[in-house]
């Protein structure tokens, strides 16, 4: 989304995304390159980073790249590169993944991140708290710091066909996931289903498959109980335009997430105009207003999340309240546009720092890499689930 944004806005943008072989496309009229990543045991990780950095320190000598933008995981910028500016935009590495999950972290992997961090200490993160934990975990704090929210573009009318649901359910829309709290939902519908006879609950997202336990939709369906378990759906993997519409039609969207940074679903969902209940956890308030623009509950709660539910599917002023007032709040605070301007001011503020400082600058006006993460709400088809390389060109 924010290529396409920074596109809209003038800049001419190339995507490099590391997959299995040298691939050329389009997307969008965005340039797609794909550099291959190496499939040698335990030097693979190190010898894909080095193709990557030399791929990009040969266009900076070229005078092609003036700025880099890399996510923070998986820490795919390790090296510094001389004669450019690199900004590390945090969304949730990792690493700080793991530690929320309670998981043990993978050294390798914390090394790259870490390394990404120190050698590039101009950071954007999509919330306030994504940089406290970042500093915490890796101990490693930034030079210039800013705080920009991830932004969306306004839903546009209903296009696209809704897969035929009944007329008041309760949607869940997303990777169907421990972590992002389905099976606190399916705790809370047993609950709230039965006070409300006539909703149902909607899963609209693939059912993430993990190793060593059932499908989490029978989890769900079994927790639910044989009676309940009519009423809930699993609609699978839809396009965006299918899951806005389900978002529109929704008495209420609810996402109870474990660990999360910055869902673009609970945006999206709020634009949409559903009402929402979200988690009280971070980001949970820098998000949703509780009371005003959302209502927010203990991910830890089931409880909690079912008597939010059910406080909305009773009181229709108030979902209809809490639902307008959410749309004015992404439309004022959470817009592409907002995001991409404060991108592209925080971009000036480290380029005029540097100019003096590189000594190779190109005439012209230069190439700004990005190497943006994909986000669920515009899916690419690719050969890799890696976060994608962006670059962008002022025109």
């Amino acid at each position: 989304m924010l290529a396409n944004g920074l596109q809209q806005r003038g800049h001419s943008v190339l995507v490099v995304e590391i997959g299995d072989r040298h691939a050329e496309a389009c997307d969008q009229g965005i340039p797609i390159f794909m550099l291959p990543r190496s499939r040698l045991p335990w030097l693979g990780n190190l010898i894909t980073r080095v193709r990557l950095r030399n791929w990009l320190a040969a266009r900076v000598r070229a005078g092609e790249i003036e700025l880099i933008e890399v996510p923070d995981y998986p820490g795919f910028l390790p090296f510094g590169i001389r004669g450019c500016v690199t900004v590390v935009r945090l969304h949730q590495s990792s690493t700080v993944s793991d530690r929320l999950a309670g998981l043990k972290r993978s050294p390798g992997i914390y090394l790259y991140e870490k390394r990404t961090l120190a050698a590039n200490r101009n950071w954007i993160a999509v919330s306030a708290n994504i940089g406290v934990l970042t500093e915490q975990a890796f101990g490693v704090s930034p030079k210039r710091l800013a705080t920009i929210p991830n932004g969306i573009s306004p839903a546009a009318g209903s296009s696209g066909p809704a897969p035929e649901l009944s007329s008041r359910f309760v949607l869940y829309a997303g990777q169907v996931s421990r972590r992002k709290g389905s099976l606190v939902l399916a705790e809370a519908a047993r609950e709230f289903l039965p006070r409300h006879p006539e909703v149902q609950l909607v899963f609209a997202g693939g059912c993430l498959p993990e190793a060593g336990v059932p499908p989490i939709d029978e989890t769900i369906r079994g927790m639910v109980g044989r009676e309940l378990a009519e009423r809930v759906h699993f609609l699978g993997q839809l396009t965006r335009a299918q899951t806005l519409a389900c978002m529109r039609r929704a008495a209420v969207f609810a996402f109870p997430s474990l660990i999360d940074c910055f869902p673009l679903v609970v945006l999206e969902s709020m634009s949409a105009g559903a009402p929402v209940v979200f988690t009280k956890n971070p980001p949970g308030p820098e998000m949703v207003e509780d009371g005003i623009s959302g209502l927010l509950a203990d991910p830890h709660s089931p409880r909690d999340f079912a008597e939010k539910i059910s406080r909305l599917l009773a009181d229709s002023e108030l979902a209809a309240r809490i639902a307008a007032k959410a749309q004015e709040r992404v439309a004022g605070r959470f817009s592409l546009e907002r995001c991409v301007r404060a991108t592209e001011q925080f971009y000036e503020e480290c380029l005029r720092e540097a100019r003096p400082l590189i000594q190779t600058l190109p005439a012209a006006p230069a190439t700004v890499v990005d190497f943006a993460p994909r986000t669920w709400i515009q899916p690419k088809a690719s050969t890799s689930s890696s976060p994608r390389l962006e670059t962008k060109k002022p025109a």
